[in-house]
């Protein structure tokens, strides 16, 4: 019989490392092409905004398939950090984004 809880929550690590690796490799890619350092690439909206993602799908299958309670609960901590960045990155570029009060004038 197949373990159905066990391979959703390995499934979750390994999607996430994933996507981890797609984001880095393509904006590897994108640095390379712009003569820019990978640092500057990874730090723009969209591209932190999926390391996020992949950060936040590692970091739910570490907590789902972690049998100690603190070390649980440390995984969710830190998912729960990664997901507060990632909601402060939105708020940060829709600020920048909205017109301000003497451009409509």
């Amino acid at each position: 019989m197949i373990d159905v809880w066990g391979v959703f929550s390995n499934s979750l690590w390994i999607l996430g490392l994933a996507v981890l690796l797609a984001v880095w490799s393509y904006a590897s890619y994108e640095a390379g092409r712009r003569k820019q350092r990978i640092r500057h690439v990874t730090h723009e909206f969209g591209y932190a905004l999926a390391l996020n993602a992949g950060m936040a799908l590692f970091l739910a299958g570490m907590a789902t398939t972690e049998d100690r309670w603190w070390a649980r609960v440390l995984w969710i901590v830190i998912g729960l950090g990664v997901i507060a960045e990632s909601v402060w990155r939105i708020i940060q570029h829709r600020k920048g984004a909205a017109p301000s009060t003497d451009e409509r004038q």
